[in-house]
């Protein structure tokens, strides 16, 4: 995904993801704020700069509860295959 993005121009500055199960209560599994926090801090910027991606509705629920913009500009797609 990365080498694809590149070779058309873009970039992607870090891939997130939580490797717990829903069982672990982790504060990292969206929509609980843990993972969105550390975004903020790693990369020092306030979360409404941030351009997220997510492919469930609790991921647009976790970024607009954190003030990351979602009406104009988060994105969501869930996709089904066939």
């Amino acid at each position: 995904m990365i080498r694809e993005l590149a070779h058309v121009g873009g970039r992607i500055d870090a891939i997130f993801y939580c490797p717990h199960s829903a069982d672990d209560n982790c504060d990292c599994r969206k929509p609980k704020p843990g993972m969105i926090k550390e975004i903020a801090k790693r990369f020092s910027v306030e979360l409404d700069e941030v351009f997220a991606v997510g492919d469930a509705w609790r991921d647009v629920k976790a970024f607009a509860d954190r003030g990351m913009p979602n009406n104009s500009g988060a994105y969501w797609q869930r996709r089904r295959y066939a």
